[in-house]
């Protein structure tokens, strides 16, 4: 029986739900204690959502499930408030007798007494109405008044019932509830992030080392010196520009050719980027080195973060063309869509994406913000434009070492890639974050308040809790995360906590999770073979005879 849940889990988490409320009910029978169906339900939707880990629960939890969530989002009528406390004690008594709560739960003792404790709180809610949300008071007015919630018509009547005033209702508590949800703002819910595995101090160092734009910025800053003449419109000077073109061996096609140093677009591209990232800046008609900048140029990594923090503000002058800095065919400039390229590389977690995702997920956003599809009225010169800059700055990002570009096979994932292009000729680029990548995302992912987990961080978590978060990880990741987690723990105390969860596992990839763990915690191999081929002790359905209603009452809205 599976426990722990990511929030896109919602088929598997009704299925396990639908199960578990089962069994909790024929548990609770066999006990002479009657439970009904559809609120044990709702208290395992109030765990769902609040961290999606079943077995999880401490005092907390059961207090807000009584004074919160059930009055809030369960219709109740006077007679069945009783069997709220009902179903949680059967609740938390089925997990403790199957040894099912995590060890970060609070004792079965101390559940027990808050479901007690807290039942005055849930009477009190219950007694006023402007604690129900929507929804749950009109359900509630529809059970006082003997509507059939599932008759479409007898409710339409209800309603028109209460319009004309002909049916009483609480409607200072509506008017209360109205104002409050027009004044509650939700916040659209980011991807759960996975942990990554972020390189050693000497793997950055290396990798700041070998940075191509680097040392190209550390070259033209030291070039510059006192002080380097410029054009009123902060551009070098031609003769300027084509002596650091040559002493930096850049521009080789464009050097003799040249008309104004913005013929020179390597060095153009530099000097943006350096004044970016506050290695230089235009004083009186000079550029000049920024002082304080000066020791940073023998310090790599702080450097190299340097340049990756300037490059989502360089503007247009990676591709030239307005597209970039100004707002694009598709109403959102590069350098504000530049965020939305680096979540989606941090959330592959290292492995490689289509560009054409990215592409897409832009278009979707504006077309999500304008309420239309507005993509579309761009001609093809306006796409074009648009592809050619974010070519530029993905080869920015490549020549700075954040990221590593490949081109799909020819023919592989063609008819994917045509799909979200929406365009018969897609772009093959793949790019992925590199190690150096991951890390500097995940900085500004933190600075930003965004939880950004590390390989490590749940050490402390119970193992089926590690074992769903890693499914599907890069195997660096999922080797690292699991071996960190059974040093956090003695052998003995690891190995037990791992074969209590194989007792009860079911799906294969969390199976093989847990026994490559169970290795690591020092079981020999023989030992992790025969928990290999056991099938997981799950429960069975109650028998025929034993099997109490499960049709959903309409009294407990879940949503």
């Amino acid at each position: 029986m599976r426990l722990v849940f990511r929030s896109a889990d919602h088929e598997e988490y009704s299925a396990v739900r639908d199960r578990l409320r089962l069994h909790i009910v024929a548990w609770a029978r066999r006990r002479g204690i009657e439970v009904e169906p559809s609120l044990v339900a709702a208290a395992l939707d109030h765990k769902h959502s609040v961290d999606g880990r079943l077995g999880h629960w401490t005092r907390e939890h059961v207090a807000d499930a009584l004074a919160v969530w059930f009055p809030r989002t369960v219709a109740l009528l006077e007679d069945d408030r009783e069997a709220v406390p009902t179903a949680l004690h059967a609740l938390i008594g089925f997990l403790a007798d199957h040894d099912w709560l995590d060890s970060r739960s609070a004792s079965p003792a101390e559940l027990h007494a808050q479901v007690s404790d807290s039942t005055p709180a849930l009477h009190d809610a219950l007694d006023d109405e402007r604690n129900h949300d929507l929804g749950t008071f009109w359900a509630v007015q529809m059970l006082r008044h003997g509507v059939a919630t599932a008759d479409p018509a007898a409710v339409a009547r209800f309603l028109s019932q209460v319009h004309a005033g002909e049916l009483e209702i609480n409607r200072d508590a509506l008017d209360e509830i109205r104002r409050r949800q027009e004044n509650e703002t939700t916040e659209p819910a980011r991807p759960e992030l996975a942990p990554v595995l972020l390189p050693s101090a000497a793997q950055m160092l290396a990798a700041a080392d070998s940075s191509v734009a680097v040392s190209r910025l550390r070259a033209f800053t030291r070039w510059v010196r006192a002080g380097r003449a410029v054009t009123r419109e902060g551009r070098l000077l031609l003769s300027d520009a084509r002596a650091v073109a040559d002493a930096l061996d850049l521009d080789h096609f464009s050097r003799d050719h040249a008309r104004t140093s913005d013929d020179l677009p390597e060095i153009s591209l530099l000097l943006h980027w350096a004044r970016q990232a506050r290695l230089v800046r235009v004083v009186r008609g000079r550029l000049l080195q920024v002082k304080s900048a000066a020791p940073i140029l023998s310090r790599p990594i702080e450097l190299w973060r340097r340049a990756f923090e300037a490059v989502g503000g360089i503007g247009e002058h990676f591709g030239g063309s307005n597209v970039f800095g100004a707002p694009s065919l598709f109403g959102m400039s590069l350098g504000e869509a530049f965020p939305i390229l680096l979540f989606q590389l941090y959330s592959a977690g290292g492995d490689p994406i289509p560009v054409e995702l990215f592409h897409r997920v832009v278009r979707d956003t504006v077309n999500e913000r304008m309420g239309c599809v507005v993509d579309d009225l761009a001609g093809d010169v306006e796409h074009r434009l648009w592809r050619r800059d974010v070519t530029a700055l993905l080869d920015a990002l490549e020549l700075l070492g954040a990221v590593h570009l490949s081109e799909s096979l020819d023919g592989e994932n063609q008819d994917e890639l045509i799909q979200l292009a929406g365009r018969d000729d897609p772009d093959p680029t793949l790019v992925s974050l590199t190690p150096i990548g991951l890390w500097a995302v995940q900085e500004m992912l933190t600075d930003q308040g965004v939880h950004a987990p590390i390989v490590g961080e749940m050490a402390d978590e119970d193992i089926e809790y590690v074992c769903v978060r890693c499914t599907g990880l890069r195997p660096e990741v999922v080797d690292a995360e699991l071996t960190a987690w059974v040093r956090a723990r003695s052998g003995r105390a690891a190995a037990q906590e791992i074969m209590r969860y194989l007792q009860r596992v079911e799906e294969p990839a969390h199976r093989e999770l847990a026994l490559f763990a169970l290795s690591r915690a020092g079981v020999p191999g023989r030992e992790a073979v025969r928990w290999r081929g056991r099938p997981a002790a799950a429960l069975r359905a109650p028998a025929t005879g034993a099997q109490p209603r499960v049709e959903c009452d309409a009294r407990a809205r879940r949503p």
